[in-house]
């Protein structure tokens, strides 16, 4: 792998913040945020809002990108898997436009996951996204920066209710990063239109670590 600098904005600005004060974040003024979270904006804002009755957090971007982040060191010796929640009240009418390129890389749901490198080339970034064309289980890297790996954890079309996910973190960074990893430092989640300028919602039961699948 050619080393770069990471250009994938959630993962580059990490690159700056992981390890600084949450002070120097570009905080969100509309969009509410969880309790140790902080909300990351690139292009435009995602509003994040917190739905009482349905118990997640609603997300709603309009040709815009920004996400909510939790930095946190994990233990993943510990607490190597990572739980989340996610549904979407209707699904968008995405643009004909691969995915895998810069100008189609949104989408309607995503987690990141992400390990800081005493560099910035060598922080990773696994991000599992709801894919609009690509079945469960694909993966490609990021076409903004090859440091952070994109991982399909649902395939195309609608789905009811909740889906549920529940994925080793350590056996993934393994797999697609090929690094052994002892801990992760941040986790995020992210609904993004902004390089489709696609209007894009979902709903988020917020990632976090435990000791089984």
């Amino acid at each position: 792998m050619k080393t770069r600098l990471v250009s994938d904005p959630l993962v580059e600005c990490l690159l700056i913040t992981v390890g600084m004060s949450l002070a120097f974040w570009p905080v969100s003024a509309v969009s509410q945020v969880p309790e140790g979270w902080q909300s990351v904006r690139f292009a435009g804002e995602t509003q994040y809002q917190f739905d009482a009755e349905a118990d997640c957090w609603q997300a709603h971007a309009s040709g815009s990108a920004s996400g909510l982040v939790l930095e946190e060191e994990v233990n993943l010796a510990a607490s190597p898997w990572l739980h989340w929640q996610w549904k979407a009240p209707a699904m968008t009418d995405w643009p004909a436009v691969d995915e895998k390129r810069k100008e189609g890389d949104d989408f309607q749901a995503r987690v990141y996951v992400i390990r800081k490198g005493w560099l910035p080339w060598q922080t990773r970034a696994i991000n599992y996204v709801w894919s609009r064309q690509y079945p469960a289980g694909s993966h490609w890297p990021n076409p903004f920066a090859g440091q952070a790996h994109m991982v399909v954890v649902q395939g195309p079309g609608p789905a009811p209710g909740w889906q549920s996910f529940s994925r080793n973190v350590r056996e993934d960074f393994r797999r697609f990063h090929q690094l052994e990893v002892a801990s992760v430092d941040a986790v995020a989640i992210m609904t993004d239109g902004d390089n489709t300028g696609s209007s894009v919602s979902a709903c988020y039961r917020l990632p976090a670590f435990r000791p089984r699948p």
